[in-house]
């Protein structure tokens, strides 16, 4: 069970009686008062004022969402690093109510936004050079830290006191080189800047709500993941290709977006499965959660509170256990798409 944006919205009106080590935060807010709230693939996320800074304040959409990020943020905080930001994890700090009227509580992501710019300020007031040799000096920290982010674009950059510092760790994995293709895309919009011609829009927001008529007719669009687009309709959440035609039908109460040709989604009831791009289930939906990890192509998955590892293609390979008897597996994922 997970809590819905009006839950949040609640949470930020009221934060003293709804937050826990965040009582005291301030919403940012439109012109009317309302807070400020984006969905994202995994998250509902708002920005805030807390202890006199903006931080970035994310509430998971789906189970997969904290369980994706918990080795991450534990491993981002034995990191030392002036181009990473502050990344936690807040155990059970929202306090909501879920559709039966039960009180629950959720854990939710704290992401500190630097002070300075967005990579866009940027690209009106910094020279070419200087934005070019910050991604290489970006690009060298990552392969210092062994850390690859995994989803570097234009919104998820700040820049601050001359370097780019990357924000939103939600998709981050331990070992370097996962996005050599994405600076190799931000170093092309900096040239592209520099030669004087019209700004490309490579982030995810002003990619999928800037695209008029393309994607009309939904109530939410995501972004484009191996020639798919998750949507969000009346029926559910389901996906659609380049040309806005229905490949899966929206049936789903949430779904992931497509990585190495699998989509972990959640029915009505709250079961979990894992599908392929042409909706057939790889995993049944009949699971609490199911964790897929696109760098291994190996799925963990929760029933009764115990934990089993799946392959690529659906067969599972270890007992149900705690997951701490499941063990590791390194990056030997067979790769497919």
């Amino acid at each position: 069970m997970t809590p819905t944006i009006y839950a949040l919205l609640r949470a930020l009106l009221a934060p003293e009686d709804s937050m826990h080590a965040l009582k005291a935060l301030r919403p940012v807010a439109d012109a009317s008062g309302r807070p400020l709230i984006r969905r994202t693939a995994r998250f509902a996320e708002a920005e805030i004022v807390w202890r006199e800074e903006r931080w970035l304040l994310a509430m998971p959409l789906a189970p997969v969402a904290i369980s994706a990020v918990e080795r991450i943020a534990a491993h981002l905080g034995t990191l030392r690093s002036e181009w990473l930001a502050d990344y936690r994890l807040l155990r059970e700090e929202m306090r909501y109510e879920d559709a039966a009227g039960t009180h629950r509580r959720c854990d939710m992501v704290l992401q500190h936004l630097p002070a300075g710019r967005t990579f866009d300020e940027a690209l009106d007031t910094e020279p070419c050079d200087t934005l070019l040799a910050a991604l290489d000096a970006l690009e060298e920290e990552l392969r210092r830290l062994d850390l690859s982010h995994r989803n570097l674009k234009a919104e998820n950059l700040r820049w601050h006191r001359g370097r780019l510092i990357p924000i939103r760790y939600h998709y981050a994995r331990t070992g370097f080189g996962a996005d050599a293709e994405a600076l190799g895309a931000l170093r092309d919009l900096v040239r592209r800047r520099a030669g004087g011609g019209a700004q490309p829009r490579v982030h995810d927001t002003e990619a999928a709500y800037s695209s008029g008529e393309r994607f009309a007719g939904h109530i939410w669009t995501g972004n484009a993941f191996e020639q798919l687009v998750c949507v969000e309709d009346e029926a559910g959440y389901g996906y659609v290709d380049l040309q806005n035609r229905p490949v899966i039908p929206a049936q789903y109460l949430w779904a992931d977006d497509f990585r190495e040709g699998r989509a972990a989604v959640t029915l009505h009831d709250g079961r979990m499965g894992l599908i392929d791009k042409t909706g057939r289930y790889v995993i049944e939906p009949r699971y609490e959660i199911v964790e897929y990890d696109p760098d291994t192509n190996r799925t963990l998955v929760r029933h009764e509170g115990l934990w089993a590892e799946f392959d690529y293609e659906g067969n599972r390979t270890s007992d149900f256990a705690p997951r701490s008897r499941i063990p590791e597996t390194e990056n030997e994922g067979i790769n497919l798409k």
